[in-house]
């Protein structure tokens, strides 16, 4: 995991208090739901295919697709 400054928990967290955000009843709910967002995004920051398009990780969609259709290749089924 990546490390995060703690004066940019803190922010965060007095932020999502604020907000009253549901993750971030109390000052140390707030704290660890903090912690959790900004390590997802350095995470995301740092990943190759977040910013590399030629990466291996890329999944790569025409502009007539989305997730839910996928490259035509593969059904998307539903168990009901």
């Amino acid at each position: 995991m990546t490390e995060v400054a703690e004066d940019r928990v803190e922010r965060l967290a007095q932020k999502l208090l604020r907000a009253g955000d549901p993750a971030a009843p109390d000052i140390e709910s707030a704290r660890r739901a903090a912690r959790r967002m900004l390590e997802d995004s350095e995470e995301r920051t740092f990943d190759p295919a977040a910013h590399d398009h030629e990466a291996d990780g890329v999944i790569r969609r025409s502009s007539s697709e989305t997730a839910a259709t996928g490259d035509g290749q593969h059904r998307i089924t539903r168990d009901e």
